[in-house]
């Protein structure tokens, strides 16, 4: 586990000098015709300013969404912290609010009018990120999508982002998202087991895939986190309509996503 914070702090702190200030807001929604109905796609990207970038970072899987799946024409991609308050402000105040009004069936969160993946950036002076991280895609790569989302919920409820979470607790995070998912009538791809859980928390099987996140999120704009892009799928590609810094409420979101939803 050395290693895996050696090579996380020596990243972030590479990747945070390259970060250029691109300002709050790289993008954003033109508030004429906000309340307008639905219209053409081009009507619709013409009232939105800079809605020809493509999107330069890495493809979206679908075991990295919290709602929605690579299908879907509008996404929402989060680069977060489990340690960073203003992160556990924008899941709270954004995130779950945009995960209910746009979800189509509560069994299974692959099927949403959006998209939400949910990427990694933990900062390197955030010394337990690294480790939460890990537990993350753990939880994801051994009980599926579904404890993922769960277990990301979970542990920004309980997690005080001051530096005093104890790390001890994470199989009983994990193990939570697990029984709330067969709760639900959530698929699971196997039922927890604790040694399985802890043998891939303790070793750096993920370390390849929380660096690409890091690498990733530079590509994508980040000067720091909260910090997220919204997209629309034009053919192969994925065009930028917005990128958002720092934690804005649902409502800031949902008046680009409902502009896009209504594109015919």
């Amino acid at each position: 586990m050395k290693n895996f914070f050696k090579n996380q702090t020596a990243v972030a702190i590479l990747f945070g000098a390259l970060i250029i200030a691109l300002g709050i807001i790289g993008y954003a929604l033109i508030n004429k015709d906000s309340n307008s109905g639905s219209g053409s796609k081009k009507d619709v990207l013409d009232s939105i300013m800079n809605g020809d970038k493509i999107f330069q970072g890495a493809d979206f899987k679908d075991k990295e969404y919290i709602l929605g799946n690579s299908k879907n024409d509008v996404t929402v991609v989060v680069y977060s912290d489990f340690e960073c308050p203003f992160c556990k402000m924008l899941h709270e105040n954004a995130i779950l609010q945009l995960q209910e009004k746009y979800s189509t069936d509560s069994k299974d969160i692959s099927k949403a009018k959006i998209g939400i993946v949910y990427r990694h950036f933990a900062q390197s002076y955030h010394e337990k990120a690294p480790m939460e991280t890990n537990a993350a895609l753990c939880s994801r790569e051994l009980y599926g999508q579904n404890v993922y989302a769960n277990f990301i919920d979970r542990l920004y409820n309980l997690n005080p982002v001051d530096g005093t979470f104890d790390l001890a607790t994470l199989p009983d995070i994990t193990e939570y998202a697990v029984k709330l998912a067969k709760e639900k009538n959530q698929s699971v791809k196997k039922d927890f087991d604790k040694s399985e859980f802890t043998k891939c928390l303790s070793s750096e099987t993920y370390n390849s895939e929380f660096l690409e996140n890091m690498q990733d999120a530079v590509i994508a704009g980040l000067e720091g986190t909260p910090y997220s892009v919204i997209t629309y799928k034009d053919g192969n590609d994925q065009t930028i309509i917005a990128k958002v810094s720092g934690a804005k409420d649902a409502s800031y979101y949902e008046k680009i996503i409902d502009k896009l939803l209504s594109i015919k």
